[in-house]
């Protein structure tokens, strides 16, 4: 009996042994997968917590002034968790690393980002568009394109146009009624019952026709066009349209600014009578518009009102931010071949070719189709027409320059956004640089065989010259699109210097200043056909026979020999890092490391 009590022991103490080795194998089988599911757990949180770091990246792109700026890359602490990111610019993409790290854990995710980027709706419709300061060609300078003026044309021997020439009424060179102040936001163009309409009603001082309206706006989301009126008045209320205009909702940014609207006739308007500008917003949801308005009646001679249906008009407890411009001075052609004098209208180069002219007067020109003018014969002296001459015609209404202040703000903002540069910046000596986006506090002077990639758009608060060599390239990056240079001082271009797009067809320049000294803001003495040139308020001066693709300014000076010859797709040119420019992600360029 001991001997079996002790085989009976051992046998169970075998059995224990088995059952406390397979009950310790399957815990350390079933630890093991919970710490694996665990470490899977926490990778996985990494991970997000490193996609948050891109996430966060691309939205203080796209929200400049509510993150360091120039924005490139932060750490942030949260719980358990932290992301680290770091940007590098790629042409005009950025590349986002992500360390995203969880209870000591980390996952590293890389993504490219690019900017959708979206017409500016600076078209360029002509070789030459010139404000109320006019055209002066000199001898023998031409324009292969049409030509529109909101001033007079003056022209020495042997300068043509090869196209249409339109010399507008003449804008009035100040306002007669105005509203500037905006303390307060008025959307409109909402889905009913919200106003898509609003009015203000003025009083002019004197009796003078109507060339165009200033209003201060900007938008949400991307409204339509709108339709602007005047109105007269019906007791206290808008009675019936005068006139009406086309306000370009691409000229309308994000950020208040003036947009001016022509009219497509100008009639007259009787001093101290009620009328009404209304601007018809239409309905559009989400997409609409904002006007600026004063809460208190600072203007004494009309008030602010809206309506759903260009009816039942409401009170808008205040005035809106406008500005109404009359009369302008009387414009001419004066001296200037219009079309090509080896073709007439009557063999039948009419069919391909145009060479009308459209102006108040039109003197000692010669014009090989028709002649639109005011009165016959003392408004065409010494002129030449080829084909009919049109007394009696109405004069063309001034055109709206193809960029708005609201724009150039903007354009601004994103160029300081991409950091500052403090002082001049000088490139010179055959030295290269990458530059952009960037605002630059000083002078920009490129000189002397250096070469400049645009990468985005530059800023440049002083003066900008390229000169002796000077090679101006966008980065291929901006494949088809343009790039913008905005200098608030003078242009001078001199010196055989180099200007290339992208290398993509339809791919441009844009120098713009901002300057109105009217003496000589922009001077352009070199070949630059991939440049577009622009002085909404001051002066080009073309010289030294240079040749360009367009030219838009308040007053335009080209000198003998010099030429301007339109390219077609300048009328859909579109600014990368222009308005509405969105920074997105791909997929397509992700990449976890």
């Amino acid at each position: 009996m001991p001997a079996q009590r002790g085989q009976t022991i051992i046998i169970v103490i075998i059995f224990i042994s088995v059952f406390l080795t397979i009950g310790a194998t399957l815990f350390a089988q079933s630890n093991n997968t919970r710490q694996i599911v665990q470490r899977q757990a926490v990778l996985e949180k990494a991970r997000n917590i490193a996609e948050a770091g891109i996430a966060k990246a691309t939205w203080c792109l796209n929200n400049p002034t509510e993150c360091s700026s120039p924005y490139t890359g932060e750490t942030t602490t949260f719980d358990n968790g932290q992301f680290s990111t770091t940007l590098t610019s790629v042409g005009l993409s950025y590349r986002i690393v992500s360390t995203g790290t969880y209870l000591s854990v980390t996952k590293v995710v890389t993504e490219e980002i690019t900017q959708q980027s979206v017409s500016s709706g600076a078209s360029f419709f002509y070789g030459v568009q010139v404000g109320a300061g006019g055209l002066d060609m000199a001898n023998n300078s031409y324009v292969n394109g049409n030509v529109y003026s909101n001033g007079s044309i003056t022209a020495g021997n042997g300068a043509y146009v090869t196209g249409d020439v339109y010399v507008a009424g003449g804008t009035a060179l100040a306002t007669n009624q105005e509203q500037t102040t905006t303390t307060s936001d008025f959307p409109f163009g909402q889905a009913s019952p919200n106003p898509s309409d609003i009015a203000q009603s003025f009083k002019t001082n004197i009796s003078e026709v109507v060339n165009k309206v200033s209003l201060y706006l900007k938008k949400v989301g991307s409204p339509g066009n709108a339709t602007v009126h005047i109105y007269s008045d019906n007791s206290g209320n808008p009675g019936t349209s005068l006139t009406s205009g086309t306000l370009s909702a691409s000229l309308v940014t994000t950020s208040y600014g003036w947009v001016d609207v022509t009219f497509n006739t100008n009639p007259q308007l009787t001093a101290g009578t009620t009328y009404w500008v209304i601007v018809d917003g239409g309905s559009r949801n989400d997409r609409y518009y904002i006007s600026g308005k004063t809460t208190d009646t600072a203007y004494t001679n009309g008030t602010g009102k809206s309506s759903t249906n260009l009816s039942s008009w409401t009170s808008a407890s205040g005035d809106f931010t406008f500005k109404i411009w009359l009369g302008g001075i009387v414009t001419s052609i004066n001296g200037l071949q219009i079309g090509d004098k080896g073709h007439t209208c009557d063999n039948g180069h009419y069919a391909t070719h145009h060479g009308n002219a459209y102006a108040h007067r039109i003197l000692n020109s010669w014009v090989e189709c028709d002649a639109f003018f005011t009165a016959d014969p003392g408004d065409i002296t010494g002129t030449t027409v080829g084909r009919t001459k049109h007394a009696n015609s109405t004069d063309p209404a001034p055109e709206n320059m193809p960029v708005s202040d609201g724009q150039i703000t903007e354009w601004k903002s994103i160029a300081e956004a991409g950091g500052t540069i403090t002082g001049d910046y000088t490139l010179t000596n055959f030295a290269t640089a990458t530059l952009g986006p960037t605002k630059i506090t000083g002078n920009m002077l490129i000189d002397n065989g250096a070469q400049l990639t645009i990468r985005g758009t530059i800023w440049v608060s002083g003066t900008i010259t390229l000169s002796n060599g000077a090679v101006i390239s966008l980065d291929p990056g901006y494949g088809a699109t343009s790039g913008i240079v905005v200098a608030d001082g003078k242009i001078n271009v001199n010196n055989n210097c180099v200007f290339n797009g992208s290398g993509t067809s339809g791919s441009y320049i844009m120098f713009l200043t901002t300057s109105s000294t009217l003496d000589n803001d922009i001077i352009i003495s070199n070949n630059a056909e991939t440049v577009i040139f622009y002085a909404g308020n001051g002066m080009i001066n073309v010289s030294n026979n240079a040749a360009l693709k367009e030219a838009t300014a308040y007053k335009l000076y080209l000198s003998n020999g010099s030429t301007v010859s339109y390219e077609s797709g300048l009328a859909n040119a579109s600014f990368a890092n222009g308005p509405g420019g969105i920074w997105t992600t791909s997929k397509t360029n992700w990449l976890e490391l």
